[in-house]
């Protein structure tokens, strides 16, 4: 018997030992990561030296104040304003900065994608007034780390001089904004995300020439059953300016056949810009022949820097993956409220205290009905839906 209390004692240490050492492994691994992403990430002070050398060109400057005045979306992608002002390609900053363009766009063709996906792109935060004098226009970039940590924004003027900004109030000059993980970015993660909801199982490829019924009987054929956004407004979060617009993306999920298996999508609403403001986007959110029951949910997040999207992918996944084989022959309509909330349950405690990154939820949005100034069960957005069939050529 004292022979069994002492094996039984040293397997439970070498269990304990061996939870501690996967432990420290597992961190170990996890910051080697974070360092290589550090490393390879895009460097914006340099970007903001290469733009300043440039914006020494009268030409130049004032070409790219007027494509960022005149911009109708969030930023303009760094390539795009290199291609546009060619005449200074002999310039060494020119060159520098089409390197990092060029860098990023290799890596986002690469059959190893990145861990992190940076597009850089620019944008300009004009000051609260109706004359504004470019001369003296700053370069900046938002802080790295948690926002809680920030206590200013390093900008920089035209002769490189260095100056701190606010991070609540928005400056009296105009400032251009350098941005790697915006609006392009966001695009580009979306589309790997919803490939990956793919490969998992959890979505369907129903528009993919290979998998599409085209026979005359399909109801594909006869047009598209869908629910569209007419209208939403998002309450004020008090955002840092330098943050810019936000990256608003919907998950949306339903039962897709008999089994209650999960159907999810991810959609970018790139217009949904700042809080406060009504948007009227016109955006089909749900098509029906996605789901075997005519109800399903809408649920709205922002993009949060700390996470990369391969991280989201799998961090949603495996909370959808975790409810299933426990939803088998329970109500449909038990199982829709499981999925949306196996979805939250699986993202990041901290995002639940941050208004950035957890919007909010429409929950159990159902075929064929209008909802009117309808408000998510957080308060935080309210929306107008209506149902749009969409008829066949």
């Amino acid at each position: 018997m004292e022979i069994m209390k002492k094996s039984i004692l040293l397997l439970n240490v070498l269990i304990i030992s061996l939870f501690f050492f996967s432990c420290e492994t597992e961190e170990v691994i996890i910051n080697e990561a974070n360092n290589v992403e550090n490393e390879n990430s895009i460097s914006k002070k340099k970007i903001t030296f290469d733009l300043i050398d440039l914006l020494g060109n009268t030409e130049f400057n004032t070409n790219v104040i007027n494509t960022l005045s005149n911009n109708h979306t969030p930023g303009i992608k760094l390539s795009e304003l290199l291609e546009k002002n060619t005449f200074i390609s002999d310039k060494k900053a020119y060159s520098s900065l089409k390197n990092i363009v060029d860098q990023a766009d290799e890596r986002l063709k690469s059959k190893e994608l990145p861990d992190q996906i940076e597009i850089p792109e620019l944008w300009l935060q004009k000051p609260n007034s109706k004359s504004i004098n470019y001369d003296n226009l700053l370069i900046s970039y938002a802080p790295e780390g948690d926002e809680e940590s920030w206590t200013n924004i390093e900008a920089y003027t035209l002769d490189k001089q260095k100056v701190y900004l606010d991070i609540k109030e928005i400056p009296n000059v105009p400032v251009l904004v350098i941005e790697t993980k915006g609006y392009e970015t966001l695009k580009a993660e979306v589309d790997y995300m919803n490939k990956q909801l793919q490969s998992a199982g959890l979505q369907n490829n129903r528009f993919s020439p290979n998998k599409m019924d085209l026979s005359p009987s399909s109801k594909s054929n006869n047009g598209l059953e869908t629910t569209k956004l007419d209208k939403i407004k998002l309450n004020n979060d008090e955002e840092p300016w330098i943050s810019g617009a936000a990256e608003i993306y919907a998950i949306t999920s339903g039962i897709k056949n008999a089994n209650n298996e999960a159907e999810v999508k991810i959609i970018p609403m790139y217009y949904l810009d700042y809080d406060g403001t009504t948007y009227y986007p016109n955006q089909i959110m749900l098509f029906w022949d996605d789901y075997k029951y005519q109800a399903a949910n809408i649920q709205l997040f922002e993009k949060d820097d700390n996470y990369n999207y391969k991280q989201l992918v799998t961090i949603i996944v495996d909370g959808i993956f975790q409810i299933v084989g426990t939803v088998y022959g329970q109500p449909w309509v038990n199982v829709l409220g499981q999925v949306a909330g196996a979805i939250l349950q699986a993202m990041p405690d901290e995002w639940y205290t941050n208004n950035d990154d957890y919007v909010d939820s429409l929950y159990t949005i159902q075929k064929n009905k209008t909802y009117t100034n309808h408000v998510g069960a957080r308060g935080n957005a309210t929306v107008s839906l209506s149902p749009l069939f969409i008829s066949s050529n």
